[in-house]
């Protein structure tokens, strides 16, 4: 009798871990999920937080054009803390073995788990010190070098980064300075046939992009004569070298080309915002609200003619966005907001590299199809992250229960 009880122990015994090993979630699964998991998540935040930062820049840009206040808000990070609930049941149910023995049966095992989320962050005013530093003053000068060295269109950083030009050099023994300003503001067909005003610095600015292209970059050696500030040197009339900033010093980007010295007074991130703005109200004035507002200026587009290229910023109304969108703009554009009761577009994405135009396909002559929004909202958000200090904007982060 004790040996019949003690197989039948033992048989229930495996059927009971054998259910539960059927049941309970393997390891290696566990593991896979949750990199799963952490990989979607981390994609999902990305994106929320980009299409974040894209809309208020966009926003910006359109109380810009409307002369109205523009404010500037942070992101905190993205925190994602699931609760998790377990239920877990084990029995055994009677199974009788014969006459006068106790009843033993065989067990199961249940295993459940309930997962529920709800991501929180905080929008916030930046405080007073992060606003000045961030938004109300001037550009540095090594963050203008960083990207005019890292192959960025040269002509749109100009445009948008730089406020003044001033140009020097020594004529017949003397001095002679030529001082242009970038004002947007009576600035109306690309500055073709227009003498005043932003146009003198339209043509100065291309003057000089021609002319740079036209040169090699000097290479500096240790006895050339230091300048502060300076971004590159084009061919020299003598030998230059950068040299740090004294004590309190702020040195403002400095081009040597030839015998002359360019000098650029760069814009703080809000006297950009304001500019694309003040750019999107001519077109605003001579199409109406219902139509696309397209910047006078262009930059160069790859496969556009020299004398056509693709305005510096455009915004879409949902109307137009739709037909030019081959999918929903909602995920298609990179910014989007709501204003004034009607939602805007800007920034289609641009697959096309082309080195002359085509008659049709991605290589057309259309300003569209170089459209170099997304360019400009890059960059933007890029220096409104490098201008703020690490607690302005933090990373999104995902925080985990296991």
């Amino acid at each position: 009798m004790h040996r019949t009880l003690a197989r039948a122990a033992a048989a229930a015994l495996a059927a009971s871990l054998a259910v539960a090993c059927g049941t309970a979630p393997a390891q290696p699964m566990r593991r896979e999920s949750l990199a799963r998991q952490i990989a979607d998540d981390a994609t999902a935040f990305n994106e929320a937080y980009a299409r974040s930062v894209s809309a208020q820049i966009l926003l910006n840009v359109l109380r810009a054009r409307d002369r109205q206040p523009r404010y500037y808000l942070s992101m905190s990070g993205i925190a994602d803390a699931p609760s998790l609930r377990y239920r877990e049941n084990l029995g055994v149910s009677g199974t009788p073995l014969g006459e006068g023995a106790s009843p033993w049966g065989f067990g199961s095992f249940g295993f459940e788990r309930e997962t529920s989320s709800r991501p929180s962050y905080a929008v916030q005013p930046l405080s007073a010190e992060t606003l000045t530093k961030t938004v109300f003053q001037p550009t540095p000068t090594n963050v203008f070098a960083h990207y005019w060295q890292s192959g960025w269109s040269r002509d749109l950083l100009i445009l948008l980064m730089v406020e003044r030009i001033v140009r020097v050099e020594v004529v017949a023994g003397e001095r002679v300075v030529t001082e242009v300003l970038n004002d947007a503001t009576n600035i109306r067909s690309d500055c073709t046939g227009e003498e005043g005003g932003g146009c003198k610095f339209v043509r100065a600015a291309r003057g000089f992009l021609t002319e740079v292209s036209t040169r090699d970059e000097a290479r500096a050696t240790p006895d050339a004569a230091p300048v502060c500030g300076l971004v590159t040197a084009y061919a020299p009339a003598q030998p230059v070298r950068e040299a740090p900033p004294a004590p309190g010093q702020a040195c403002e980007p400095r081009f040597v080309v030839g015998a002359a010295t360019y000098v650029m007074s760069l814009r703080s991130f809000d006297d950009i915002i304001y500019y694309v703005g003040e750019l999107m109200r001519p077109s605003l004035t001579a199409s109406g609200d219902e139509a696309v507002m397209a910047s006078p200026l262009t930059v160069r587009a790859a496969g556009l003619r020299s004398d056509t290229g693709a305005p510096l910023f455009r915004i879409l109304p949902a109307e137009d966005a739709a037909r030019e969108a081959p999918i929903d703009p909602r995920s298609f554009y990179a910014a989007s907001v709501a204003y004034g009761g009607r939602r805007f577009y800007a920034g289609p994405p641009v697959g096309r590299s082309c080195a002359a135009a085509s008659p049709a396909g991605l290589c057309a002559d259309d300003p569209r199809q170089g459209d170099r929004s997304s360019s400009v909202l890059s960059l933007l958000a890029e220096l409104l992250a490098l201008n703020q200090s690490p607690d302005a904007i933090r990373a999104p982060q995902r925080v985990f229960v296991e």
